[in-house]
């Protein structure tokens, strides 16, 4: 246990003397040159030293301190405490630039973004900091069913787009949809059985595995959930996603959409309908959210706006049914908002101007022209495939048969740069949403030569 003398000198321009001092002494024990255990000068003697103000030594000291990297002992002064091994996970936390890191290119054919070209950011931000300015609204947490503003807001709007019939007060605003589902489930007093179509999205699937819930998959038709096979189940509460139903990924027809009513009305159990970018239709005809039908008062209809604005800005919304809302409001001040009200209060101004309808129609024609470029670039490259547009979900899925296993695709598509999503039974889901049209080409045109 040696004591160290401190070699510094002090440069001009380069921060201030602290902070220099600081570095020197830290560079020095993460190169090895002060080992744990060895002693440094005290104050006062590094002080005299080095010419510097004991005031200067104490901060450097506090830093190395606060960082770890030193100790303080009674009586005895300030030795080095960092090992070999916590030295070098220092450096690489050091040499690490999260400003400068660049990511290596590739190209996202997966669901998870959206065309960010079609998003007007100058917008966004005039509303921003609109909000900004009122520092009323800015002083508190906020209301943690979700701001009243945006709530009726979402009433309106729901109901100009979607024909959802709800007071403000039986919406209930989250971050996300999951989060939304975790409280759904905390709520529910019934029978935990839970029916989906096997193709339900694994987020939902793993809330009600957590949840205690056991899943039942049902057959499904080109129209969605076989009402016959339904009817031989026992649930608790029903999912559908009735934006992208059945085999043919279609909005629930007027038809199935009532045989459902029925079924839940005459078991009364719950039917949780996720209107997943229901108004984003662009090849098929729009059709309305099966909430505005429900006589019964036994449909919660949830949404998200994500892939109607940027994935980035989260924030997603429920309308619960009597029951559902009467449970929660003996539990609202138990819980904290989970969704900036920075944000909840923008989202409200832009969707009460008008900017969702206008951002709407703007996807609508973008997403038009590249579904069809999509289909067409398949149609050409996978002559022998078969495919199927998912409008929904901003997809095509093309079906791969049984030839070779599914990772094999996505490993050969990742080689080359490409992002792809696989699902069950070698299906490939190929989005089109974030990716240019020319590098959807570049991109299609590499996977039908791996494949």
């Amino acid at each position: 246990m040696k004591l160290n003398t401190i070699t510094f000198t002090l440069k001009k321009g380069a921060g201030s003397r602290y902070t220099q001092l600081y570095d020197t002494i830290c560079r020095d024990i993460l190169q090895g040159k002060m080992k744990k255990g060895d002693q440094l000068p005290s104050i006062r003697n590094a002080a005299k030293q080095l010419n510097l103000s004991r005031t200067t030594i104490e901060n450097a000291y506090q830093r190395l301190l606060t960082e770890g990297l030193i100790i303080a002992q009674p009586q005895r002064g300030y030795f080095v405490d960092a090992d070999e091994t916590q030295s070098e996970l220092r450096k690489e936390i050091m040499n690490t630039s999260v400003l400068t890191q660049k990511e290596e290119t590739m190209i996202d054919l997966r669901t998870s973004s959206i065309d960010v070209s079609a998003f007007d950011t100058t917008v966004w931000l005039h509303y921003i900091k609109l909000v900004l300015q009122n520092h009323t609204w800015l002083t508190s947490y906020g209301d943690s069913q979700g701001e009243f503003l945006l709530r009726k807001a979402i009433q309106k709007y729901s109901y100009a787009m979607r024909g959802v019939l709800c007071k403000e007060d039986q919406i209930v605003i989250g971050a996300n949809f999951q989060s939304l589902l975790y409280l759904i489930c905390s709520l529910y007093e019934g029978k935990k059985v839970i029916g989906m179509e096997k193709s339900g999205f694994r987020q939902a699937e793993q809330v009600f595995t957590d949840c205690g819930f056991t899943i039942i998959y049902l057959d499904s038709d080109e129209e969605g959930i076989s009402i016959t096979n339904l009817k031989t189940k026992e649930l608790g509460m029903l999912y559908i996603n009735s934006a992208s139903c059945g085999t043919k990924k279609r909005p629930l027809h007027s038809k199935r959409r009532k045989a459902l009513l029925d079924y839940v009305n005459e078991q009364n159990i719950i039917l949780l309908e996720d209107d997943h970018n229901g108004e984003l239709r662009y090849q098929t005809k729009l059709r309305p959210a099966v909430q505005g039908f429900d006589s019964h008062g036994n449909v919660i209809y949830m949404r998200s706006f994500s892939k109607l604005l940027l994935p980035s800005i989260r924030m997603s919304f429920m309308v619960l049914n009597q029951d559902m809302m009467t449970r929660y409001l003996k539990k609202k001040r138990n819980y904290h908002p989970s969704a900036s009200k920075l944000e909840q209060l923008t989202l409200a101004h832009y969707l009460m101007d008008g900017h969702m309808e206008k951002q709407i129609r703007q996807l609508r024609k973008r997403y038009e022209a590249k579904s069809s470029l999509m289909i067409k670039l398949l149609e050409t490259y996978f002559p022998d495939k078969l495919y199927l547009l998912d409008e929904s979900n901003l997809q095509v899925l093309l079906y791969m048969g049984n030839e070779k296993e599914l990772s094999f695709y996505t490993e050969t598509a990742e080689k080359q740069r490409i992002l792809v999503q696989g699902t069950e039974q070698n299906v490939i889901a190929l989005s089109f949403a974030s990716v240019a049209e020319e590098t959807l080409v570049k991109a299609v045109v590499s996977l039908a030569k791996i494949w």
